[in-house]
C-alpha cells in the first residue's frame, strides 16, 4: 500500500472509531482488585526516605503494586496523583491503543508491529509518530482549511479508550514524542493541539494501572501476549533505569522515559522468590542542562531499597 493510500485508510479508520462505527467491542474482563496495604505503604515510604536526595534527584513520586496470594494487588504510594511530564512512558498508552485499533479492524493484535515494536523496544520517536497517526486517523497537516476541532477529537482516541476502561484518571495522551515523523517540533495541527491541550501528562498511579492492565490481560489475552514480550528486557540495559536494583534472575518488563528533568520508569518484575510487583516512578533525576547521554541509573538505588523492604510473598 502506498504512503498516501495508507494515510487515507488510517484517517477513515480513525473516523469510524471516533463515531463508534467499528462494531461492538467484547466486554473486558473484570479489573484487578487493588487494596491499600499498610505494610507495603511503610516499605515504600521507608525506601523513598532512605533514598532521597540522590544527587540532583530530590523529587520522587511512586506507586507500587504487589501481587497477593488471593489474586488481588496490594498498593503503596507516595505522590501517586502528582502530575509529571512522562516523556516516553506515554508510549504505554499508545501501545494499548494500537492493539485495540488493530482488533477493531478485525486484524491481529500486532498488525502495527512494524511501528509498535520499535516504539516499545528502543523507544523510537519516529515510529511512535506513525502509531499515533494510525490509531487516531489524524496525521499532521496544515491548520488552514482544516476542521481543527474534528482533528483534535480524533487525536484524543487513546484518551477515550483509556477513559472507557477507567484508566485515564486525568492523564493526557495526545501529543507525539519529538522529534518524530512529522518534524523536529510540533507544527501545524500538532502545534495547535499542544497549545490547546498542553503537554502529555501522567502520574505514578496511572502508570502503575496501565502496566497492571497489560500484565493482567485487561484488554484481552491477545493484547497481553503481544505487548509483554516487547516490554521485556534485561534488568540492566540502556532501556531500564531501575533494573540494577533488582536481584539477579528477575524477569523484567518496563518502559522508561527521560526528557527535560524527568527520569521515569514503569516496570513489572517477577522476583526469583516468586513475588510479583509493579513499580511506577517519576522523578527529577535527569539533568536538563546536561549532555544527551547521561547516567540515568540513579533509580536503581531506590529499587534496591524497595526490594529489601517488601513484605514477603506468603504474608
Amino acid at each position: 500500500m502506498c504512503v498516501r493510500t495508507q494515510a487515507v485508510a488510517w484517517v477513515l479508520a480513525g473516523l469510524m472509531a471516533a463515531t463508534g462505527c467499528t462494531g461492538a467491542r467484547p466486554q473486558p474482563p473484570p479489573a484487578a482488585t487493588l487494596r491499600d496495604d499498610a505494610r507495603l505503604q511503610a516499605a515504600v515510604e521507608s525506601a523513598r526516605a532512605d533514598f532521597l536526595p540522590a544527587g540532583r534527584l530530590d523529587r520522587l513520586d511512586v506507586t507500587v503494586l504487589l501481587a497477593a496470594p488471593d489474586g488481588s494487588w496490594l498498593r503503596g504510594s507516595v505522590g501517586g496523583q502528582a502530575p509529571w511530564y512522562p516523556a516516553s512512558c506515554v508510549k504505554l498508552g499508545f501501545a494499548i491503543a494500537a492493539v485495540q485499533w488493530c482488533e477493531s479492524q478485525g486484524r491481529a493484535a500486532g498488525c502495527l508491529d512494524a511501528h509498535v515494536a520499535p516504539m516499545l523496544r528502543i523507544s523510537d520517536n519516529v515510529e511512535t509518530g506513525f502509531v499515533v497517526d494510525a490509531i487516531s486517523g489524524a496525521p499532521n497537516g496544515p491548520v488552514e482549511g482544516a476542521d481543527v476541532e474534528a482533528w483534535i477529537a480524533r487525536r484524543l482516541a487513546t484518551e477515550r479508550l483509556l477513559e472507557e476502561h477507567g484508566l485515564l484518571d486525568g492523564q493526557r495522551f495526545i501529543n507525539k514524542t519529538y522529534p518524530t515523523n512529522s518534524g523536529e517540533e510540533p507544527v501545524g495541527l500538532e502545534a495547535v493541539a499542544r497549545e490547546r491541550h498542553g503537554r502529555n501528562m501522567m502520574h505514578a498511579d496511572g502508570g502503575a494501572n496501565l502496566m497492571l492492565a497489560i500484565v493482567t490481560a485487561r484488554f484481552g489475552q491477545a493484547s497481553s501476549e503481544y505487548l509483554r514480550p516487547l516490554l521485556r528486557r534485561p534488568p540492566v540495559s540502556s532501556h531500564s533505569f531501575m533494573g540494577g536494583g533488582f536481584p539477579e534472575g528477575t524477569l523484567y518488563e518496563s518502559k522508561v522515559g527521560d526528557a527535560y528533568d524527568t527520569l521515569a520508569e514503569v516496570a513489572y518484575a517477577e522476583l526469583p522468590d516468586g513475588r510479583r510487583l509493579i513499580v511506577s516512578v517519576f522523578s527529577n533525576g535527569r539533568d536538563p542542562e546536561g549532555p544527551d547521554e547521561q547516567d540515568l541509573t540513579a533509580l536503581a538505588g531506590f529499587a534496591r531499597r524497595l526490594v529489601q523492604r517488601l513484605p514477603v510473598a506468603d504474608d
